[in-house]
């Protein structure tokens, strides 16, 4: 399997397994697939680009047996949030023209954050003849998370655009992995996905790596450790993160001097939250900076409690922070200050504690009860250790989502990519010039159907369009509604008027539906579109109809039309879509308008109109339908 994955921050070779798709692809790669990651040129803690990448738009290098593309990133993004925004955007160009560049996949990932990854995966994926199925995965819920945490005003024209962008990733893949059962529950609630579309693989623990790393002493000795019940906060200190409660808790710890808490990581909130410990004169917490990944299995292993702390903050109720995991896995209690998704998962397991974010005092106390009870924090150390081997090893769970991108249907190869570009240009290209060629045309015959037939000119009646989308279409009326003693319809033949039956000859009654091909719910060519209670009586290949476009015409029409029983319409559909091409369209326009020149297939023999579709049999009755 070829599977194309664009992350951003996939991080640098030697960086170490950390990451989850430097873990995940490595594994894929070793396992036979032919695996390659579009990343960006940035560093993932710095933000900074390394001298062997600068000046270049794309670079190519390897990760094991893993092929990388760099993609030219802005430096810096860091040092603010507008930076960051302009790092993604850089990014999603660069990666976008690195898209098109590579090879057809069998298989499209696309991770978020930051969302705009979606947009080159989207180049890959669907702008090919031959189409692959596409992956959306949600690491965190953003533009949401942003929202909440105030770096976003929420009515702000950017989060609008944002709001829109995620809407549309979620409805454009074929398949969206989430993190936690609390991010499926978020987009099923904001109807921004079906559940069968959603799958779920958690974000698990590089187990191999970590569970090897039990001796901490020599750490402990180099970073000033010895001697203290160490609590360890490992990870990013931005405004999200909100390690001041970390320290609000030392500074309520003063008495007592064996508890320190060791912060590591990086971010644009560390500087100052260095100078604010320091100005209080703590000496119960330390900041050692950013550490590589490769050499934290050993650090995590030095301590003695693992912190997770956020913001007080309804959307990160719904997360698993990536760090509880690889506490877990190196059999090392939680103290968890993040309510939700991620505390039921620490209770349920018997991994931790649980202590209310953004309140100091029982941050605190939590620290002075794990701190004392040393038998508890091997119980649950244990009882962590235990879970992640039982549910959340990389090497599970990278198999779990290749079983996920296997079970993916293989996209239609059908109005997508580029013919589905010049198909939809030549379309309403050729539905405006038409209207305005025959606007006399138009004009005359909506007189002429006043005059003849009364009001109203045309028929408007709800269709289902692509993916059973429902739309109005528009034709020339040409029945009367005349209706029997107790008030039903009459039969077709008998509403049919003379005027009708000449624009239905002449095919001139579909003329108005020139402006539903301007308007997008109509092509040219294919299936045409029935009526909606047909829907539900569908087989499931029948129902592949509605994977493409309806149209004015279609091959079923220039291969027998009205004369042609249900079953053998609906199977000519359903080949139009499985060989689908823009020469197929071409010739199907042709012998349309030679069918109409001859005046062939109009009707079915005894009926003036097409009887009933009742379903699987192909059932018909007599009684009278819509135009």
């Amino acid at each position: 399997m070829k599977i194309l994955i664009f992350h951003q921050h996939y991080l640098m070779p030697g960086a170490g397994g950390g990451s989850r798709f430097n873990e995940f692809a490595r594994l894929w790669a070793e396992a036979g697939h032919d695996v390659t990651v579009i990343a960006g040129t940035a560093d993932y803690i710095s933000g900074e680009i390394p001298g062997r990448y600068r000046g270049r738009w794309l670079s190519r290098e390897t990760d094991g047996a893993v092929n990388v593309v760099r993609c030219f990133t802005p430096a810096g993004y860091a040092r603010s949030y507008l930076r960051r925004m302009i790092s993604f955007t850089g990014f999603t160009v660069s990666a976008a023209t690195a898209a098109l560049l590579h090879r057809r996949s069998d298989v499209v990932i696309a991770t978020s954050p930051p969302l705009l990854t979606a947009l080159p995966a989207w180049v890959s994926a669907r702008l090919r003849l031959c189409p692959a199925p596409l992956i959306f995965e949600i690491r965190d819920l953003w533009p949401e998370s942003a929202v909440t945490t105030g770096v976003l005003s929420e009515r702000s024209l950017l989060t609008r655009a944002l709001y829109a962008l995620e809407r549309w990733a979620c409805r454009t893949a074929d398949c969206i992995n989430v993190l936690t059962p609390a991010f499926r529950e978020d987009l099923v609630r904001r109807g921004l996905a079906p559940a069968e579309k959603i799958i779920f693989v958690p974000n698990g623990a590089d187990l191999e790596s970590l569970s090897r790393a039990t001796n901490g002493t020599a750490v402990r000795a180099r970073l000033e450790w010895s001697d203290h019940a160490v609590f360890l906060y490992a990870g990013a200190h931005g405004r999200a993160n909100a390690v001041d409660q970390l320290i609000d808790a030392a500074a309520l710890l003063a008495d007592r001097p064996d508890i320190l808490i060791a912060c590591v990581g990086d971010g644009p909130m560390r500087a100052s939250l260095d100078r604010r410990a320091r100005q209080l004169g703590l000496r119960n917490i330390k900041f050692h900076g950013s550490i590589a990944k490769s050499a934290m299995p050993p650090v995590i292993a030095a301590c003695d409690v693992g912190v997770a702390v956020l913001q007080d903050n309804p959307t990160f109720r719904t997360v698993y922070p990536n760090k509880m995991f690889d506490y877990m896995a190196c059999a090392r209690p939680v103290l968890l200050a993040i309510d939700g998704a991620a505390r039921q998962l620490v209770e349920a397991a018997g991994a931790g504690v649980f202590a209310p974010a953004e309140k100091p005092e029982q941050l605190a106390a939590a620290m002075r009860r794990m701190a004392d009870d040393v038998a508890g924090r091997s119980r649950m150390g244990a009882a962590g250790l235990a879970w992640v081997r039982a549910n959340a090893t990389r090497a599970s769970l990278a198999t779990r989502y290749v079983s996920a991108m296997k079970a993916l249907p293989e996209p239609p190869h059908v109005q997508r990519g580029i013919p589905d570009f010049v198909k939809t240009t030549f379309d309403r290209a050729f539905a405006a010039a038409a209207l305005v060629v025959a606007s006399p045309l138009l004009v005359t015959l909506a007189l002429l159907v006043r005059a003849l037939d009364g009001a109203p000119v045309l028929f408007r009646q709800q269709r289902p369009g692509r993916f059973g989308k429902p739309f109005f279409i528009a034709k020339f009326r040409t029945m009367r509604d005349a209706r029997g003693a107790l008030g039903e319809l009459l039969p077709d033949e008998l509403r049919l008027t003379r005027f009708g039956r000449l624009l239905r000859a002449t095919s001139l009654d579909e003329l108005p539906q020139l402006w539903n091909v301007l308007t997008g719910n109509l092509s040219l060519v294919g299936p045409r579109p029935l009526l909606m209670q047909y829907l539900s009586r569908y087989t499931p290949r029948q129902a592949r109809r509605h994977l493409v476009r309806p149209g004015i015409t279609g091959w079923s029409q220039v291969n027998g039309r009205n004369a042609l029983d249900w079953g053998e319409k609906l199977e000519l559909d359903v080949w139009y879509v499985d060989h689908w091409s823009l020469w197929l369209d071409l010739q199907i326009l042709w012998r349309t308008v030679a069918g109409v020149v001859r005046r062939s297939g109009i009707t079915r023999p005894g009926h003036a109109t097409m009887p009933e579709f009742k379903g699987e049999a192909g059932h018909e009755a007599a009684g009278p339908q819509p135009q």
